[in-house]
């Protein structure tokens, strides 16, 4: 139950009723919006800006019609005409109350509808390279490929959820070469220091020793020790996803996409349409122009398609690019049927998308949706300093070293709030402390806070009905309705999660109600006339239950769909 999409159909049906040639196309031009300043009323609409337009009609003559019809409506307490084209709403309490009961009979439905109509999405994120365990970089595209798969899952789409693993290349000739120089210096009894390029962490030397139990292990079978490592090195990835929460439907290996002969055919494709030549790029600036040597390599001509330049798909050696891979590996999802792809990239893969996007439309996928959201890096924050970490030297934080002092439920709530492009602090001893600076714990209290209230009221016998309450509508005081229209926003504000694949939104909503709740109860503490529990109004008290119930509905539903649990006692 949308109240601004349903505001919307009235006014238009008083526009339809009252004009002609007015083009239905318009409506999409329309919004009707919860307003930022509370003194424009309840609902705004640039409705008589943009039928002015269509109409060609004075402004004033098409808001005296709208605002003479709209307060025929019991629900519309107040209309009124704004320059430089705006209508704005007050509404009644009479319609707050009945809003109430209303979503009271929806329930933990409340909110959600069928917006994806069964369409089909493929969502890729995490796809950490398979060298060793998560570390904490790696958290915030696992938790906001999670949130966003089930956000859409439970809004009528059809997902699947795939983790992409690189397991062909030169980081996987690095990392046999780093398991060959542990077990050489576990035969030898040597302590040889690693070399450049070689995985540094202490994961990768149990994991050479128990290569060592194996009865037909060698040290020199290159393919074995690829394959090994590459196993065993997913396997405590999973784990981590495990702990985390977080679970794929798919997991595409880059090495059966070689075997399977999707390369050779993309690369027809490509040499059909004559989309691919023999050619040397142009000499790159900055730092990279220093090693750069005119080289004639296999060329895919990506520039038609929108992109910057043409790109590399086979080098001077014969070798395919890790590009080429990837332009095989999205021709494979593209050709399993979706009607959107979805890829959640770190910030560092920003150049990458206008390449992918050209090869699909190059491949012939032009009406495929591709969508890219990219996550910025997290600041780690440990006792008010920032924690340097670095790849090279191997001294990345692990998701298995931070979990389990922090546990899930904050570290997936904390990496959404804030937008995924935007940074993020970390701050450890945020976390850990049960503060209204911890928003997770703030939102988890004010749902334990109610079900403290409501097992008060069971004790002092108190007959609570949370459905179908009546009551004089003018007893309703501002606080009162100040919370159901908190409550209104969740459906627009799951709506625009889906939209804009920003599920950050949820995180925020929750925080805001929450606030508005733990205001709600101060008032009463301070003022007895906004007690919740009132013994000499029953009908009063009857209508803040039920409120309460919506509100714990709904945080009880926003953190579901973080995967975070909610506590009837803190």
């Amino acid at each position: 139950m949308n109240i601004y999409k349903d505001t919307k159909i009235i006014i238009f049906n008083i526009l339809y009723q009252n004009f002609d040639n007015l083009n239905k196309d318009i409506e999409s031009k329309v919004s009707c919006e919860q307003p930022k300043n509370e003194k424009f009323g309840d609902i705004s609409s640039n409705i008589i800006l943009i039928a002015s337009k269509v109409l060609k009609i004075d402004k004033k003559e098409i808001s005296k019609v709208l605002i003479s019809n709209l307060l025929k409506n019991k629900y519309f307490e107040k209309a009124e005409y704004v320059e430089p084209g705006f209508l704005n709403l007050i509404l009644s309490n009479e319609f707050w109350l009945d809003f109430l009961n209303k979503i009271s009979l929806q329930g933990d439905k409340y909110g959600f509808s069928n917006l994806g109509k069964n369409k089909k999405i493929n969502i890729e994120f995490v796809s950490a390279n398979p060298t060793g365990p998560l570390h904490i970089g790696h958290l915030r595209g696992a938790i906001f490929g999670d949130v966003l798969s089930k956000l859409l899952s439970k809004t009528g789409f059809t997902v699947t959820k795939e983790y992409y693993v690189n397991d062909l290349g030169t980081q996987i000739e690095n990392l046999a070469l780093t398991l060959k120089h542990h077990l050489q210096n576990y035969v030898n009894s040597e302590n040889n220091p690693l070399k450049e390029n070689m995985y540094k962490g202490e994961y990768l030397k149990s994991i050479a020793k128990k290569f060592l139990e194996k009865p037909s292990f060698k040290i020199n079978d290159t393919e074995k020790l690829k394959e090994y490592s590459v196993k065993k090195n997913l396997e405590l990835i999973k784990k981590d996803l495990t702990d985390l929460g977080v679970s794929f439907d798919n997991y595409v290996s880059e090495k059966t996409i070689h075997k399977n002969g999707l390369m050779e055919n993309m690369y027809e494709i490509l040499k059909n349409d004559d989309l691919i030549y023999h050619g040397i790029l142009e000499k790159p600036k900055g730092k990279e122009a220093f090693d750069w040597k005119p080289v004639k390599q296999l060329l895919f001509k990506s520039s038609l398609h929108g992109d910057k330049s043409d790109r590399v798909i086979k080098k001077a050696d014969g070798k395919w690019t890790y590009f080429a891979s990837d332009i095989a590996y999205h021709y494979d999802k593209a050709s399993r049927g979706y009607d959107e792809i979805i890829n959640i990239w770190g910030a560092d893969h920003a150049g990458y998308i206008d390449r992918i996007k050209a090869s699909l439309i190059a491949l012939g996928f032009k009406n495929i949706i591709f969508t890219v959201k990219l996550c910025q890096i997290v600041n780690l924050i440990d006792k008010k300093k920032v924690i340097k970490m670095s790849k090279r030297d191997g001294n990345f934080v692990l998701v298995s070293d931070i979990l389990p002092k922090i546990g899930k439920d904050v570290l997936r709530f904390f990496m959404l709030t804030r937008k995924n492009d935007a940074h993020l602090d970390f701050d450890l001893e945020k976390c850990l402390n049960e503060t209204n600076e911890n928003p997770s714990f703030y939102v988890q209290y004010a749902y334990a806070r109610i079900s403290s209230i409501k097992r008060v009221a069971l004790e002092k016998k108190q007959k609570i009905k949370i459905k179908n309450v009546k009551l004089d509508s003018s007893l309703l005081s501002s606080p009162e309705i100040n919370l159901i229209k908190s409550l209104s926003l969740w459906p627009k504000v799951i709506e625009s999660s889906v939209a804009y694949r920003e599920p950050h939104r949820i995180v925020y909503f929750l925080i805001e109600i929450s606030g508005n709740f733990h205001s709600y109860w101060s008032l009463g503490k301070s003022d007895k006339k906004y007690k919740i529990l009132l013994d000499e109004n029953l009908e009063l008290t009857n209508v803040r239950f039920m409120i309460l119930d919506m509100i714990q509905k709904v945080l009880k539903s926003g953190l579901d769909l973080l995967s975070v649990s909610v506590k009837d006692k803190m």
